[in-house]
């Protein structure tokens, strides 16, 4: 459950380091997963703030 907090506490630029650790380790698999649940992230980042009428 404190996994799941954690994640839904996450913003798309925290997965930069995460990326990067990936990168570094050559962890092919865990890079993948890591940019496919950012870009998801982005993607809801935004659609929010159409929602709440914020505009970056």
């Amino acid at each position: 459950m404190s996994e799941f907090k954690e994640q839904m506490m996450m913003c798309s630029e925290d997965y930069n380091e995460l990326i990067d650790m990936a990168l570094a380790m050559k962890d092919k698999e865990w890079f993948e997963e890591l940019v496919k649940r950012q870009k998801r992230l982005r993607e809801l980042e935004v659609e929010m703030r159409r929602l709440l009428g914020v505009i970056d």
